[in-house]
């Protein structure tokens, strides 16, 4: 009782004069998942009010009744292709959605499906009939009197064929038809158009631009001129190519939400922590000013994208994929940011509760003799553990070749839960209690995670 009164009362001091809002994204594919009550903790700890998950979270999502926090649900690709029938869609939506918001939990939309139509790093995700999947979703929720939680897919900016100058964006030739059709379907139901932004690719690599372009405090001379409005950077030029493509199909007060927009901390040519707090800055201060963009002023509603590295996501998208996080795994903030829009120069909260796996450490013993088998044994480590910080360019991608093997070996170790057989490696693992870090690489301890506390049966108290 004390723990919801609690909570309760965070919430009711959630109050800002700004009209934009600022949610985050969450997805859980990594070794060590956070207990959710942590994460519902840093959410209302650090203000944020609405969240974005990755998948339906049918396991954790009732978590977050009574918090009045705003949740929008996933349905995969996959299972989107999967629930193409009406009985089929009655039973998703009756347990995902019906049970959950029942029960408190405050559910504001549904996204069918993510970037059904990439043609960059998501283009191998299973692809879907976008049309057909959210009218099906949309009629079962009306005749479940759920009107109120939207349907919509989010798109990738490559669904445009996006230019330098905003004007001349319009939708690619082989999706336009079916653009078409779900701007209508939007527009008739009431959904916003939700654009996923990667700002440093757009830049880098379609717009070939200056990196400075990404920044709101761009220190480059690069300016973009589109008749009467001039850009500065890459986010707001971004936008306003998404509202001419838009406007120019008819939709011209459209609501555009940015669905995830964010900066990889690792695993990409200037994906690192200092560029990413940087960028964080001045989209925040952006957002909270309200001025909007050249073609479109106003608030502007976001997700950042995310809360967390996922360790286990798939490498065939990138190496970064795996690094976006704001937040470690382990639930410490990576820079620091204010999700509050008040700009203020501090790290976010961190998860409270956290419980660290003892300072343990497995490392390569130095025996160089026979390499064939000490590769071997790195490669079935990076098989288990994340070794994309291990790759050119990434935050260990300058260690010696003995340590990149220990940090293959550590991570392999850690993710099987520090058992003494898991450091073995053909006799070439020992176990240290030195920590074996290095400038800006982290030999990581991970801490206990989500299936470790409930093995334990362990109570987290949260002192909200």
């Amino acid at each position: 009782m004390r723990l919801t009164i609690g909570i309760i009362l965070v919430v009711l001091l959630m109050t800002s004069c700004v009209n934009s809002y600022v949610g985050i994204t969450y997805g859980r594919q990594q070794s060590q998942q956070l207990v959710p009550s942590m994460v519902v903790d840093m959410l209302l700890q650090n203000k944020i009010s609405a969240v974005r998950f990755m998948t339906s979270a049918s396991d954790i999502i009732q978590i977050f009744a009574a918090t009045n926090i705003s949740t929008t649900i996933r349905l995969t690709n996959r299972m989107t292709n999967n629930i193409n029938k009406k009985h089929l869609a009655v039973a998703w939506l009756n347990e995902k959605i019906k049970v959950p918001a029942n029960k408190g939990v405050k559910i504001v939309g549904l996204a069918v499906g993510a970037e059904p139509f990439s043609n960059t790093f998501l283009n191998d995700i299973p692809k879907f009939d976008a049309v057909a999947s959210i009218s099906l979703m949309r009629e079962v929720l009306d005749e479940m009197d759920f009107r109120h939680v939207i349907t919509t897919t989010a798109h990738g900016v490559d669904v445009f064929n996006v230019s330098k100058v905003p004007s001349e964006t319009g939708f690619r030739d082989d999706v336009k038809g079916v653009m078409l059709k779900l701007l209508e379907f939007y527009n008739k139901t009431g959904a916003p158009f939700v654009v996923n932004m990667f700002p440093l690719h757009i830049v880098r690599d379609v717009l070939n631009c200056p990196i400075e372009f990404t920044f709101f405090d761009n220190m480059s001379n690069l300016t973009i001129t589109d008749g009467n409005a001039t850009y500065t950077n890459a986010v707001e030029l971004i936008y306003d190519s998404v509202v001419s493509a838009i406007t120019n199909a008819g939709y011209s007060t459209m609501k555009i939400v940015i669905g995830e927009i964010g900066w990889p901390t690792d695993g990409y040519p200037y994906a690192n922590i200092k560029n990413a707090e940087r960028f964080y800055k001045g989209l925040l201060k952006f957002i909270a000013s309200e001025k909007g963009t050249p073609l479109r002023p106003g608030s502007i509603d976001i997700y950042l994208h995310s809360l967390s590295d996922e360790n286990k996501f798939g490498r065939m998208y990138g190496a970064f994929q795996r690094h976006w996080g704001i937040y470690e795994a382990d639930g410490n903030p990576k820079y620091k940011i204010d999700f509050t829009l008040q700009d203020r120069d501090e790290y976010p909260y961190k998860a409270k509760g956290i419980v660290s796996m003892p300072r343990r450490w497995c490392m390569f013993n130095g025996d160089t003799s026979n390499l064939e088998l000490v590769r071997k044994n790195f490669n079935f480590a990076c098989g288990i553990t994340d070794c994309t910080p291990l790759e050119e360019g990434g935050s260990c991608g300058g260690l010696s070749e003995e340590s990149k093997f220990s940090y293959a070996f550590n991570g392999c170790y850690q993710r099987q839960r520090q058992v003494k057989q898991a450091c073995d490696f053909d006799g070439l693992g020992i176990i240290t209690t030195e920590n074996p870090s290095q400038d800006k690489c982290e030999f990581a301890v991970e801490v206990l995670a989500l299936e470790d506390h409930l093995t334990a049966n362990t109570e987290i108290l949260l002192k909200v």
